[in-house]
């Protein structure tokens, strides 16, 4: 064996190390994925490794899987090109080694803030360009970087709980650090992401934090800011008054001190929350005035920050000006915006139903109130929007008299007032006026009056009184009774029809038979079988030559034949006529022209598509009779069925013999 071949089994060797390594360090990949996941909340750091050195692990054993193929070519392979092999293996291994940390180093920080800014919220892009930032921001050991990351983070779970945990990281990593203008913006986003969670109390708690730091500070940026959440806390509380003069300072500090072009986000967020104030104040001139400022703001932003916001609370303010039209052109377009914030949402549906209630659409308008119990239904956080919903259900059924909807909406509001004393009972008369705890329980004491009445009202209605009960059983029998008489008619109408069948059959085959055999030995036959006519021989045999041609061009089927008639064309006389019908058919002249009318339209339906496809009437006026109603009677004599149910049957026979 060559030197070079031993040098390629040492390298094999070795490639079959590593794919064992790899496989090593994918189950202790897994174990630290399992153990981080123990924790109550995630390690960004942990998680941010976790991440990088799977899929970097993946890249060098799927490198390492291909060597291993390459260098398990043939020996005489290897011979010819050992040189090349053994050299390209180098070279190979040597680039994943050089390859396997290279991303991380290859992104600076501020690439990593343009792929976050161009990503979407909550994206898996978004997501691996905050997790890169802090994890390159961590082994930097970068404080500032490192808070950057964490906000990075914060604007990506915006409005979740996971949000409110990076805040908490923000506050512990600047406490006793001398960082600019931290920890008081950590206490500030804590209080904003948990006033965004429907957690008021804890988020007063962490504003006043925030703001006795910015006081210290002289912050007059946190301070605007940390004002314009407590306005919005007093708007919750029903302190309307006071929360307006915040919003009102808040908007002259900014104007004042040119502050909008500093900040515009800050400044839009005042600026709606100015509007949004006036409408609940209901000082409406004021509002339209601040609305259209603000929609021209948001729209000149790089990111029309808050315009389906304003166009929202634009669509309030025409529902309060009595501009129905308007409020619902700006409320509609607002939700095409809003799919992802389920709260604003749901207070947009709210209007679109009270202005399609005052446009008469009230039944379009319910639509929208249970869009709202849907969207509660899979996120509980809009409770409050739910419990008005339902209150305004149970209002419209309930004028409906639909008793069973109305109780259905009952049960919802009952288990929503629930959760709101439960939860909520705690936050007291600053955040949760509205909905305070006794109010509830005398609310809830009203409806569960209402659901007993409705419960009773529906017993009655469902079980009634035991005459009528008697009564329905009854009529279920009479119906029993009814269905076996049509089912055993079927059954009945079936044989019939299976008898016509066969004696079509038989007709034909005779037919056939007579076809063979010269007509005046049938003539003969059918004098010989009956008794003496009283007529000369040569007479009754040319009637029956004629009657017979007569049969056989189906002339019978033209309308209004009389005896008269047809004793003319024979050119004999009615009496000759209806004496030999009588004695060789065995019938008078009419049922004989209706015989003859029934067998032909039973053949044409048999052996004629197109004849199939006629309706009733026309199949009688076909065959000779005046009308459907006489052809109708005439074959139900015959054959014992309608021809509707002939016909009928005709066409499931022939689709069963299709398929």
């Amino acid at each position: 064996m060559s030197l070079l071949s031993e040098k390629t089994i040492y390298l094999c060797t070795f490639i079959t190390i590593l794919q064992d390594y790899f496989d090593l360090l994918d189950s202790i990949v897994v174990v630290i994925s399992q153990f981080s996941l123990n924790f109550k909340h995630k390690n960004p750091f942990l998680n941010a490794f976790y991440v990088r050195f799977k899929k970097k692990s993946k890249k060098v054993k799927n490198y390492t899987q291909n060597l291993a193929s390459f260098f398990c070519l043939p020996t005489s392979f290897l011979h010819r090109k050992s040189f090349i092999s053994f050299l390209a293996a180098l070279v190979l291994i040597v680039c994943c080694a050089t390859s396997a940390f290279s991303q991380q180093s290859a992104n600076t920080f501020e690439d990593l803030k343009s792929k976050f800014s161009a990503s979407s919220q909550n994206s898996k892009e978004a997501l691996n360009a905050a997790t890169l930032f802090l994890a390159k921001a961590k082994e930097a050991n970068d404080v500032a970087r490192i808070v950057e990351g964490y906000e990075l983070l914060i604007s990506n779970y915006s409005h979740t709980p996971k949000a409110i945990f990076y805040t908490d990281s923000i506050i512990l990593l600047t406490k006793n650090t001398k960082l600019d203008n931290y920890p008081a913006e950590g206490y500030l986003k804590k209080g904003i992401q948990l006033y965004y969670n429907s957690k008021y109390n804890d988020a007063l708690n962490n504003f006043a934090t925030a703001n006795d730091m910015a006081l210290a500070n002289k912050n007059i940026r946190q301070q605007i800011s940390i004002k314009h959440y407590i306005g919005l806390l007093k708007n919750v509380s029903e302190e309307r008054e006071e929360a307006l003069q915040i919003f009102q300072d808040n908007i002259a500090f900014i104007l004042k001190n040119d502050f909008q072009k500093k900040d515009s986000d800050q400044y839009l967020k005042s600026l709606f929350a100015l509007a949004d104030s006036y409408n609940k104040n209901r000082v409406l001139d004021s509002a339209e005035v601040v609305h259209q400022r603000g929609i021209k703001a948001s729209l000149q932003h790089p990111n029309k920050y808050l315009y389906p916001w304003f166009l929202t609370s634009y669509g309030i303010t025409s529902y309060y000006k009595e501009n129905y039209a308007k409020g619902m052109d700006s409320l509609l377009k607002a939700t095409k915006f809003l799919k992802t914030n389920e709260k604003t949402l749901c207070s947009n549906y709210l209007y679109i139903y009270r202005c399609l209630k005052k446009q008469n659409k009230t039944e379009e308008g319910i639509t929208y109130l249970y869009k709202i119990d849907s969207i509660y239904q899979k996120k509980p956080k809009v409770v409050f929007q739910a419990r008005e919903a339902y209150e305004l259900l149970n209002k419209e059924h309930k004028a409906a008299k639909d008793a069973e909807k109305q109780l259905a909406v009952i049960e919802k509001l009952l288990a929503v007032d629930k959760i709101i004393t439960d939860e909520y009972q705690n936050l007291g008369k600053k955040i949760v006026q509205k909905y305070e705890t006794p109010l509830i329980l005398s609310e809830t004491e009203e409806l569960i009056s209402q659901k007993e009445e409705l419960i009773s009202q529906l017993k009655d209605e469902n079980f009634l009184s035991e005459k009528i009960v008697i009564a329905l059983i009854i009529i279920s029998v009479l119906l029993v009774l009814v269905v076996f008489y049509f089912f055993r008619r079927n059954v009945v109408q079936r044989k019939r029809f299976d008898s016509i069948m066969e004696e079509y059959e038989q007709k034909k085959v005779l037919k056939e038979n007579e076809n063979e055999t010269p007509l005046i030995e049938k003539i003969t036959a059918a004098v010989s079988q009956k008794e003496d006519l009283g007529l000369p021989k040569e007479i009754v045999d040319s009637i029956l030559i004629k009657l017979q041609k007569f049969e056989d061009t189906h002339r019978f089927t033209k309308k209004n034949y009389t005896q008269t008639k047809l004793a003319k064309e024979l050119d004999t006389n009615s009496t000759y006529l209806s004496k030999i019908i009588n004695m060789t058919k065995g019938m008078n002249f009419a049922n004989y022209m209706n015989e003859l009318r029934i067998d032909y339209a039973i053949t044409q339906l048999k052996e004629n598509k197109v004849f199939r496809s006629y309706t009733i009437k026309a199949i009688a006026l076909e065959v000779g009779f005046n009308n459907a109603q006489s052809f109708s009677i005439a074959f139900h004599k015959k054959t014992g069925i309608n021809p509707s149910y002939f016909l009928k049957q005709l066409e499931n026979q022939k689709s069963v013999i299709t398929t």
